[in-house]
């Protein structure tokens, strides 16, 4: 079955740095979708109570599903293309130590304040988060059926000015951006060359692949949120076609 499948390459000023070491499209652009949708105080008020908002209707994306698990039909990064146009998937991540002791600045010791790191602002000044030192990412999707295949990078270049964490101290800023049509030699947007290209639910396979690990995993956005998570396959994992045939066979949907 022929697909519409798009490659939007990311250039970045400054190396990427997240809380996983996956990051897939329909993150930034579900921010993006709910400042369309509510603005950045709405999104600033959501908690992490209950069932999360998707902003299903803002998402320029096509969905698969597998009864009453489904995911948007998009890619986590690859770090790069090779010469030869293939994704290049290792794992090239290291961890850094964010440090910062906000309680020496002379505003809190003047106030004789203790500054709280658990939430707020200065949340978990001395975490480990890994990053890459790539100047390029690579993300596929697939658009939903009635919309323009342009506008995921659109919403993109008019609401996410990084990708990743930590863009108030520099990291991964995006400085360009390119868009390509690979319909022509790429399967999905969610697999390829015998390997899923995402978070996959378990459900998604037909069977119980053999040697294949699978992992505790948030499976759409928001990827904060623990209502999400799910025994899943992890991006780039090799897992032969014949485990998603009739998923990948199954005409794609547009969001509710």
């Amino acid at each position: 079955m022929s697909r519409d499948v798009y490659c939007l390459e990311l250039e970045l000023g400054s190396p990427p740095a997240s809380s996983d070491e996956y990051l897939h499209l329909d993150g930034p652009l579900s921010y993006a979708a709910g400042v369309e949708s509510i603005g950045h105080d709405g999104l600033d008020e959501l908690t992490e109570g209950g069932e999360p908002e998707y902003f299903a209707d803002e998402m320029p994306l096509a969905r698969y599903e597998s009864g009453d698990d489904w995911v948007w039909a998009c890619s986590a990064a690859a770090i790069a293309r090779t010469d030869d146009g293939t994704l290049r998937t290792e794992r090239e991540w290291n961890t850094k130590r964010w440090r910062c002791r906000f309680d020496h600045e002379p505003q809190h010791q003047a106030k004789n304040t203790q500054v709280a790191t658990s939430s707020g602002p200065y949340k978990a000044y001395d975490a480990a988060l890994p990053y890459v030192q790539t100047d390029t990412l690579v993300f596929l999707y697939e658009p939903a059926p009635d919309v323009d295949p342009v506008r995921p990078a659109h919403m993109i270049d008019a609401h996410v000015p990084h990708i990743g964490k930590k863009g108030s101290q520099g990291y991964g800023m995006i400085r360009d951006m390119h868009l390509y049509d690979v319909s022509s030699y790429i399967d999905s947007a969610i697999y390829h060359d015998g390997r899923v290209l995402r978070s996959l639910p378990a459900s998604f396979a037909n069977a119980v692949p053999s040697g294949v690990t699978m992992q505790r995993r948030t499976t759409k956005p928001p990827y904060w949120h623990a209502y999400n998570q799910d025994m899943a396959f992890p991006p780039f994992s090799e897992i032969d076609r014949s485990y998603f045939e009739e998923l990948l066979e199954r005409d794609l949907l547009a969001a509710d």
